[in-house]
C-alpha cells in the first residue's frame, strides 16, 4: 500500500530535506525538555532559548509507514505540504546540490497578526546503515528580499528513522522568531497545541 516506484522513493528520500538535521539532534543549550502533551504516539516538549523570548519545541512520534513514505508525505519545499497548517506558499529557491537547497515560505497567520515570510536552507543527511533520513534547517534570510511580508527566521532539524518495513519514528524540532512586534505571549500558549495538530495531520496522512 506504501510502496512507491525505485525513482520516486530516491526523489522522495530527498525531499525530506525540507526540514530535517544531520543525525545529532542536540541544541547548545542547557534547559532541559518539558513534556507537555502525549497522546497517540506523539509526545509534544517545550523549553526556553537563551536570549530568545520564543519557546524551542520538539516533537517524536511514532508513524506506521516505511519511511521512505514519510519522507513523501513531508514534502520536498515545492507548494505547501498538506500538513502544514501555517503554510500559505512555498518554493525552493535554489538547489546547491541534490542534498541542500533554499526555501522560501510564506505563513499565513491567524488574524490580528499580519503574515510572514521567511528563508531556510536545508541540509539532507541519509545514513543508510542507521536507517535514518535526517535534516538540518537555518536561516538564510539574505538570499531573498523582504517585500510584502514580515520576516521570520526558524532554525530546527528533522529526523525520521525507520524502526522496521512499516514502522518510522519522527523526531522534530523546531525554534522560530516570528519577527516585527508579536510578542511571546501571544505564541508560547499556541506552540503545544499547533505542533501536536500539524504531526498529527502528518502521521495520518502517511498511515493512509
Amino acid at each position: 500500500m506504501h510502496k512507491l516506484p525505485g525513482v520516486l522513493l530516491k526523489t522522495r528520500s530527498l525531499l525530506a530535506a525540507l526540514l530535517l538535521l544531520p543525525c545529532s539532534l542536540a541544541w547548545a543549550t542547557d534547559s532541559p525538555w518539558a513534556l507537555e502533551q502525549d497522546e497517540g504516539n506523539i509526545q509534544i516538549y517545550t523549553r526556553p532559548v537563551a536570549g530568545s523570548p520564543f519557546l524551542e519545541v520538539k516533537a517524536t512520534a511514532l508513524i506506521h509507514a516505511p519511511i521512505a513514505h514519510v519522507a513523501a508525505v513531508m514534502g520536498d519545499g515545492e507548494g505547501c505540504s498538506e500538513w502544514r497548517a501555517m503554510c500559505k506558499s512555498s518554493e525552493v529557491l535554489g538547489t546547491a546540490t541534490d542534498t541542500e537547497r533554499t526555501i522560501y515560505m510564506v505563513l499565513d497567520m491567524p488574524w490580528p497578526v499580519s503574515d510572514r515570510d521567511m528563508v531556510i536552507h536545508s541540509v539532507i543527511d541519509i545514513d543508510r546503515a542507521n536507517k535514518t533520513v535526517s535534516v538540518q534547517l537555518e536561516p538564510a534570510s539574505s538570499e531573498y528580499p523582504e517585500k510584502d511580508y514580515v520576516r521570520a527566521t526558524t532554525a530546527g532539524q528533522y529526523q525520521i528513522k525507520a524502526l522496521g518495513e512499516e514502522l518510522s519514528e519522527l523526531t522534530y524540532i523546531m525554534h522560530a522568531d516570528l519577527g516585527g512586534n508579536l510578542s511571546a505571549d501571544i505564541i508560547n500558549p499556541r506552540v503545544t497545541s499547533s505542533t501536536y495538530e500539524d504531526i498529527k495531520r502528518l502521521q495520518v496522512l502517511a498511515e493512509q
